[in-house]
């Protein structure tokens, strides 16, 4: 939020940047904002309600055991280093906390979500409160048996030749870039290995291209046919959907705003976010186009 003084008179900005959702794993819930009179609001799922508000720990469960001890095959999860990665490694640690984790190995390959993790344990004081009952409880977030954290792209490449069931968590998330696309490529052949979605995958990446349920896809100027089963869930989704932006915005009063804009969206959702908004009482929305310029 942005304070700026001019000609004796103080104008207020405030920018959502990506705006998160309330209990998510790890994470505090967003806090709302005071007043302000220019509201600048990412819309990246405007149009769009979350399947599940659930904790992840039950689907993400029954995908492992469908996926690992039924056939038994390899589960293979595209996640972001920073953030994705850490949610998905505590949600698998709570499941061990309850004695319902399959005894299998986990590999989570990206030097950077290693970092990250590092962060995250050191700083756990910053997390939400279950965390950090948690890591009173246990003594650590995210490191269990099992778990097995490649550095080297040797190491990440010999996971192919690792014939038992397991859980692979790697980065992108979009798989686009990162060691994942090795990952998914070795196995989108392979009818015993899940490809499990867990996040947001922009058109155009390959991520998006699995979650629309292509039977084939196009790698190295090559169609490949889609053998892999693909699965996918939103509990991990660090956006707000459109009840969660309605309500950080209902926090401003219709008739104080002065103008809103919408940004970060594709333009669909950004032209739906404005009917909703408009429907609850907010005229003065705008979505600002590339180049445009507005005088505040």
């Amino acid at each position: 939020m942005l304070e700026v003084e001019e000609d004796g008179q103080i104008k207020t900005i405030c920018f959502s940047g990506d705006l998160g959702r309330k209990n998510y794993p790890l994470l505090v819930d967003p806090e709302p904002v005071p007043a302000v009179d220019y509201l600048i609001c990412e819309s990246t799922y405007g149009n769009r309600h979350h399947e599940s508000k659930e904790a992840p720990e039950e689907p993400v469960l029954e995908i492992i055991k469908s996926t690992c001890v039924d056939i038994p095959g390899r589960l293979i999860v595209p996640a972001f280093s920073v953030g994705r990665t850490q949610a998905m490694l505590y949600t698998l640690n709570k499941l061990r906390a309850e004695g319902r984790l399959p005894a299998i190995k986990v590999f989570t390959d990206s030097p950077l979500a290693l970092k990250s993790t590092e962060v995250h344990q050191k700083y756990h004081r910053w997390l939400n409160a279950e965390a950090q009952a948690f890591q009173a409880a246990h003594g650590r977030l995210f490191d269990f048996d099992n778990l097995i954290f490649l550095e080297s792209i040797k190491e990440s490449k010999a996971v192919a030749n690792y014939h038992e069931p397991c859980i692979i968590v790697s980065s992108s998330g979009m798989i686009q870039g990162g060691r994942i696309e090795y990952h998914v490529k070795e196995n989108l052949r392979n009818p015993y290995a899940t490809i499990f979605m867990i996040g947001y995958a922009a058109e155009g990446t390959l991520g998006h291209d699995l979650r629309e349920g292509n039977k084939s896809v196009k790698i190295d100027k090559h169609e490949v046919p889609i053998q892999a089963r693909i699965e996918s869930i939103d509990n991990f989704s660090g956006h707000g959907d459109v009840e969660d932006l309605l309500e950080f915005v209902r926090h401003q009063s219709p008739l104080k705003l002065k103008k809103l804009f919408l940004v970060h969206g594709e333009w669909e959702s950004m032209q739906d976010f404005e009917k909703v908004l408009q429907a609850a009482g907010y005229a003065q929305v705008a979505i600002p186009r590339r180049g445009e310029s507005f005088v505040l």
